[in-house]
């Protein structure tokens, strides 16, 4: 991966109307880039694909999903070390992609995302022709 093509936001505050709460956890996140497509992998443990937001916007992915209790409220733990919240992370992405093809899978707490680049990002094998 180049390191230009992907930086993280530093900014780390969620907009104010997309999420209530001020903590949030930040999901470990592996990117793999091919000549196609980026492939980001994030950890959002008890994370639902309804409870998930993925959007991207003028170069920003975000992703910010919810973890929501295992147990009702009104359990009594004996021992609790499993925390529930929101993720949150933002890249941003300076390689031209396809907003429109983008996809997301979400499933027992692993979020893939395939951010495909656009043509003009593209690898693209040049022919040669002999004499």
């Amino acid at each position: 991966m180049s390191e230009a093509a992907i930086q993280k936001n530093e900014n780390q505050a969620p907009a104010p109307e997309r999420m209530e709460q001020t903590t949030y956890f930040t999901p470990l996140v592996d990117i793999i880039e091919s000549g196609d497509a980026f492939i980001f992998n994030a950890d959002v443990p008890g994370a639902r694909p309804e409870d998930a937001d993925i959007s991207y916007d003028n170069g920003v992915l975000t992703l910010l999903a919810r973890a929501k209790p295992r147990q009702p409220q009104n359990v009594a733990y004996l021992w609790q070390e499993y925390e529930v919240g929101p993720f949150y992370r933002q890249f941003v992405i300076d390689t031209p992609v396809d907003p429109n093809g983008i996809r997301a899978e979400l499933r027992n707490g692993a979020l893939t995302l395939t951010v495909p680049k656009s043509e003009s990002a593209k690898t693209h094998k040049i022919q040669i022709k002999g004499a």
